[in-house]
């Protein structure tokens, strides 16, 4: 949003300078909000700035956020919005906010600016922060209805009763996506998704724009991907900002723990290069988000990790995001998918769901992450497949069960703890086969790879009580 050239002079300028040593260490600069404020407007500009993406050096690049006269305490009602780097002016109105910040008629005290330095080049940086307290903008931005819809000439692969096809991963104006909440339903509707996990970061102010979906769009599975300096974690199902300002492996810890003792099903995203990656270690979560837009794009780092703690026995469960941040321009940074669903997550909700009877309501949320938590679920590729259902074999006790749709021409590999102990190619494009557990197996779990070994489908473990 621009500021109209008639704004005027500022009313309050902070200034300030970060050196190296204040690289990935949040500051809170307080200003003070006078009495009677209806509108409060804010602009920022840092010296040498580049974009956020981690390959880019050299220069600065400044996140920011805001709190308001509530306070800065973790979990505080104070919280105000954060939006990185991706936003260089702010405006709180009484009746309207830039996303994603929440609106709400500025209250008197001591508000602060939350100014993270994610880069900091080698000639140091040098930051202003200008505030100007009823300076009557207007909002720059409308709410678009959304996409105009597709019909799609080739319908989806039927899937079994009872699963359902979504995305666990995708970013809106309300942080630094190009598109609103609607328009992001309607384009997830389009790619044949069931269910959209939606993720913004550091925020929860999306959640009221997407609603609970429904009625012909994808059902919503509320989150919030809590971006930190040392790596990314969702917490979905949950109605509430996490801490993000800590950094320390303890505190993020806590952090995580916290939000898994609310309820919230949580996930290490993109633990790979560029990802950005993960630094932490191996602190608690329910997932690992294995696939993160391009298989090519080092997901084999992300499997490799995941795979490393099944075989120490942590019963995580595999998921996958496309991060989609753009629907109306090609997104410029590689690390992101272009298209909603890829790749895809399916989860069984129900042994016999009836398919023609969708479920409708915010209670179809905590479904399909009761689903996840059971590790019911696989990843593909895309929504339209290839479909890996990976079960006990009921019939016969110490084997499995693959079944795999789409897939003709490509294999099947099975793998334990001790690593890869089958091979099979998948000669039609409903294949099936049982294959016997090795003796002393923890798990099985299963990928379908293409011909020239690109990764199709992955699913999740089988657990040897279970077989």
């Amino acid at each position: 949003m621009t500021a109209p050239r008639a704004i005027g002079s500022p009313d309050r300028v902070l200034r300030g300078r970060f050196e190296r040593e204040h690289e990935r260490q949040y500051t809170h600069i307080p200003f003070e909000v006078p009495r009677g404020v209806r509108q409060l407007h804010l602009r920022y500009a840092y010296s040498d700035a580049i974009g956020h993406d981690p390959s880019l050096v050299g220069g600065n690049t400044v996140d920011i956020g805001l709190f308001d006269e509530r306070g800065t305490a973790p979990g505080s009602p104070g919280f105000r919005g954060w939006s990185g780097s991706d936003k260089a002016q702010i405006t709180i109105d009484g009746a309207w906010a830039t996303p994603p910040y929440r609106s709400g008629r500025p209250g008197a005290g001591i508000w602060h600016v939350l100014l993270g330095p994610y880069k900091i080049g080698p000639r140091g940086c040098d930051w202003t922060v200008e505030l100007w307290f009823d300076a009557g903008v207007a909002r720059g931005w409308e709410r678009s209805g959304g996409l105009a819809r597709r019909l799609d000439p080739d319908p989806l692969p039927a899937a079994r009763d009872g699963w359902l096809r979504g995305d666990l991963h995708c970013h809106t104006v309300y942080s630094d996506g190009d598109s609103e909440p609607s328009a992001m339903l309607d384009a997830a509707a389009d790619a044949g998704l069931e269910f959209l996990g939606v993720t913004d970061h550091n925020n929860v102010a999306h959640h009221p724009a997407y609603g609970a979906g429904g009625d012909g769009l994808p059902l919503v599975v509320p989150g919030v991907e809590i971006t930190t300096y040392g790596g990314h974690w969702n917490a979905h199902g949950t109605s509430r900002w996490h801490e993000f300002r800590e950094t320390e492996p303890a505190a993020v810890a806590r952090a995580m723990r916290a939000a898994m003792d609310e309820g919230a099903f949580v996930t290490v995203n993109h633990p790979k290069p560029l990802g950005p990656e993960w630094r932490y270690g191996d602190l608690p979560c329910h997932a690992i988000e294995v696939w993160n837009g391009s298989w090519l794009r080092f997901n084999a780092v992300s499997l490799a990790w995941w795979d490393e703690r099944l075989r120490r026995g942590e019963r995580l469960v595999a998921v996958g995001g496309s991060d989609t941040h753009s629907l109306r321009r090609a997104d410029p940074d590689p690390r992101h998918a272009h298209a909603l669903g890829t790749p895809t997550t399916w989860v069984r909700t129900t042994g016999d769901a009836d398919r023609s009877r969708p479920m409708r309501s915010e209670s179809a949320a905590g479904f399909i992450l009761g689903a996840l938590r059971a590790g019911h679920a696989f990843v593909s590729a895309s929504p339209r497949g290839p479909q890996l259902y990976l079960e006990p074999d009921r019939a016969r006790l110490g084997r499995v069960s693959v079944e795999v749709r789409g897939a003709s021409g490509a294999a099947v590999l099975v793998f334990t703890e001790a690593g890869c102990v089958v091979v099979a190619p998948v000669t039609a494009d409903a294949w099936d086969a049982s294959f016997e557990a090795p003796a002393g197996a923890r798990y099985v779990r299963a990928e379908v790879v293409g011909p020239t070994g690109l990764m199709l489908a992955l699913s999740n473990p089988i657990w040897a009580e279970t077989l």
